[in-house]
């Protein structure tokens, strides 16, 4: 009986061992590639410091519940199920001074501004909340071990049942661009942007948790880069240059370019058209530089003229002027595009909300 009992209580000793040490979190990880925006808009950008509005559930995490049954004395049925969560020690215990460093290192990089700062007051500040940052799996193991004892010896049968799902990263960060140009500040564009990471279950379930906010982080800051780039475009202080004017019923440039965003947004699909005849006379595949930009499918008036020029706001509302005569252009739920529909006779034509 002792015998039972000491071999009973031995296998739940190995039984309820932990894994590898926990070290604390860290967002920085591995180095991403970064796309360059192609312009480098002449304006200085404030980062101010970063606010965190994460739940109380988010700092404090979670681990997996463990239920032990002890049955005659002879038997244990252990069972761990549930969803680890990352705390505040193995996220980051400094998540709010490290996302904003690793925010200034991501904007001046992909080169949204002439100068992006921390410190020196600029044209716009960027204000960044964390809404959400943590790290996430979910377990579900189960173990019995029943002890078989007799007068010349005592053995013991394991039946051991376990399923390790993979890590998850997920970042929300609301991101709000002031414009302090005009004497007042004003709020001129907020966004949620949103990360997103998954990682293998690995023996180092934690770490590869870790690993997976890490990579979240850099795919939030990525699409932040591109965000805020797109909004300073939009605002008008993108493109530099003249911008182009065309006017008048017989001021047709010889091509023109359209384009949609691909289904899942990797890529830019773009058309070249020419003008007097609607015919196609090139088609391009390209990275897409600004995964948001516009919805899935529609396709739009390029902003790029075929020779590359990269065109301003009044540039566009002009080259949309010249072609709206020929082409069935039309503003859909969609302040900064013209969305095309083909040659006017052979679509059907809605009003026009050309100005």
């Amino acid at each position: 009986m002792k015998r039972s009992v000491g071999l009973l209580l031995a296998l739940l000793t190995l039984a309820g061992c932990g894994g590898p040490k926990v070290t604390e979190g860290t967002l920085k990880g591995p180095e991403i590639v970064r796309a360059q925006v192609p312009r480098r808009p002449q304006i200085t950008l404030h980062v101010g410091q970063v606010a965190d509005a994460r739940p109380e559930e988010e700092h404090k995490g979670a681990t997996v519940a463990t239920k032990l049954f002890v049955f005659f004395l002879f038997g244990v049925h252990i069972k761990r199920e549930g969803n680890y969560v990352t705390n505040d020690f193995t996220a980051s215990p400094e998540a709010a001074a490290e996302l904003h460093t690793l925010a200034i290192e991501s904007l001046a990089a992909a080169g949204v501004a002439k100068k992006v700062s921390a410190t020196s007051p600029g044209d716009f500040d960027l204000r960044l909340t964390i809404e959400h940052l943590y790290g996430t799996h979910f377990a579900a193991n189960k173990q019995t071990i029943v002890v078989v004892s007799s007068d010349h010896s005592t053995n013991a049968v394991v039946d051991v049942h376990t399923h390790n799902y993979a890590g998850y990263g997920d970042v929300t960060l609301k991101a709000e661009l002031i414009d302090n140009r005009g004497g007042a500040p004003r709020v001129v564009w907020t966004e949620h942007v949103t990360g997103y990471a998954q990682r293998p279950a690995g023996e180092n379930r934690v770490r590869e948790v870790q690993f997976a906010v890490q990579l979240a982080v850099s795919d939030a800051l990525t699409t932040l880069s591109q965000r805020v780039s797109a909004a300073l475009d939009r605002l008008g202080v993108g493109p530099s240059g003249q911008p182009m004017m065309l006017s008048g019923t017989g001021s047709f440039p010889s091509t023109f370019a359209i384009e949609r965003m691909s289904r899942y947004r990797d890529f830019l699909e773009r058309v070249y058209v020419e003008t007097g005849t609607g015919r196609v006379v090139r088609h391009e595949i390209m990275p897409a530089h600004d995964r948001y930009s516009s919805r899935p499918g529609d396709w739009l008036l390029s902003r790029v003229t075929t020779e590359g020029v990269e065109l301003s706001p009044e540039g566009y509302e002009g080259f949309a002027r010249a072609l709206a005569g020929r082409y069935d252009l039309r503003q859909v739920d969609d302040a900064i595009h013209y969305h095309f529909f083909g040659v006017i006779g052979t679509a059907s034509p809605a009003t026009v909300t050309l100005p």
